[in-house]
């Protein structure tokens, strides 16, 4: 298991982040498809976005459909008491045989919201796994630092 950590200041409120995040069109205008079910108080925002082979590593993208996409799905809070709150994620791509799990902390930072980003590469392929988990954390790396910088102006 691979262990990926992120950091990211926003310019907004907590309560307003969350309400974004909850939002699909927040999603879509990153380029991503989503879907968002209320399981009251919380959102569950369900997030597809293509996974191009040229980002992947050759071995890997070789073995990858042609129409690969990166599976994610957020639990966003209804209710935040206090200045902070968590939000769980997990994430797959079918044909990658490597799952994400993810502890997003939010704490209220004076007008904006700092951001923290917990997140666990883990594969169950024995004697591969990982060296498929060290060539996968980099993209990932990549991907979400570009996709949090992107959140701050979407």
């Amino acid at each position: 298991m691979r262990t990926l950590t992120l950091n990211h200041e926003y310019s907004e409120a907590l309560s307003d982040f969350l309400l974004r995040l909850a939002d699909v069109s927040t999603w879509q205008s990153l380029g991503s498809e989503a879907h968002a079910e209320r399981i009251d108080p919380d959102t569950e925002v369900t997030v597809k976005t293509p996974m191009p082979k040229s980002e992947m590593p050759s071995a890997l993208a070789s073995r990858l459909p042609a129409d690969a996409e990166l599976v994610e799905v957020y639990m966003i809070p209804g209710d935040v008491i206090g200045d902070s709150a968590e939000i769980r994620m997990t994430a797959h791509a079918a044909g990658v045989p490597v799952e994400i799990d993810a502890l997003i902390a939010l704490v209220q930072n004076g007008s904006g919201t700092s951001l923290a980003v917990r997140a666990e590469v883990s594969s169950s392929i024995p004697l591969f796994g990982s060296m498929i988990e060290q060539a996968v954390v980099p993209i990932l790396e990549k991907r979400l630092a570009d996709r949090l910088a992107k959140l701050e102006h979407s």
